[in-house]
């Protein structure tokens, strides 16, 4: 089961409202059994990268900053922006870009 790392603040308002959005996305194209979203707080992004090679998509409210970004590349996760989910706003998109990445892993 590949992972879908969801991080905000905390990681008790905003990032379980995208992961609760993404994981019934997940489910509705039958991609539930391959992923899942799980929500974490900002400060254990990297450290979660870094210790949990099941991650294949990072979903952050805001970009991320140089620091995170080079552990995305390095452990080839790809970042996301998750305002999409937060404001309907590009939802379809973002949800397909989900569902590629998720299918690569899927097929590989």
């Amino acid at each position: 089961m590949k992972t879908i790392l969801v991080c905000c603040g905390s990681g008790v308002a905003t990032s379980p409202q995208v992961t609760n959005k993404v994981n019934e996305y997940l489910a509705s194209v039958g991609l539930d059994g391959y992923a899942k979203a799980t929500p974490k707080p900002i400060e254990t992004a990297k450290s979660t990268i870094e210790s949990d090679p099941s991650i294949i998509v990072y979903i952050g409210i805001a970009p991320a900053n140089k620091e995170l970004q080079e552990v995305l590349d390095e452990h080839d996760v790809v970042g996301m922006v998750g305002l999409p989910w937060l404001t309907g706003m590009g939802q379809d998109e973002a949800n397909e870009r989900i569902k590629e990445i998720v299918e690569k892993y899927r097929l590989a």
